[in-house]
């Protein structure tokens, strides 16, 4: 089911999708409806995910975000992995890249 959760003073619509070891999945998923409908079906070799909807609060893909952005997401999804006691994760783009792959772990920790 999809929610809606402030972070940081910015509102995501996040989607909790399945049981085990978690993968965040950031979409800019503006006209998707039901996030849980859309990625269901998607990433079946995912035991859980947790769909992050950008859309709502940044003006485009994740790709075209410049550094300061991109740092203020991550900052975002540190707070979300605490929100969900999260301590063994991957993050990845709707389309399965690993943008965040290398510094993810280093500007997570580092909070």
């Amino acid at each position: 089911m999809d929610c809606t959760i402030y972070l940081n003073d910015r509102k995501y619509r996040v989607c909790d999708i399945g049981e085990g070891r978690c993968t965040l999945v950031l979409s800019y998923a503006e006209g998707i409806e039901s996030l849980h409908e859309h990625f269901s079906h998607q990433f079946l070799e995912i035991e859980r995910m947790i769909v992050i909807d950008i859309s709502t609060c940044w003006s485009g893909e994740i790709d075209t975000l410049c550094e300061k952005d991109r740092c203020e997401l991550i900052g975002d999804v540190r707070l979300l992995t605490d929100i969900y006691w999260l301590d063994d994760f991957e993050i990845k783009t709707d389309k399965g890249q690993e943008i965040f792959q290398g510094i993810s772990a280093l500007a997570l920790s580092t909070e």
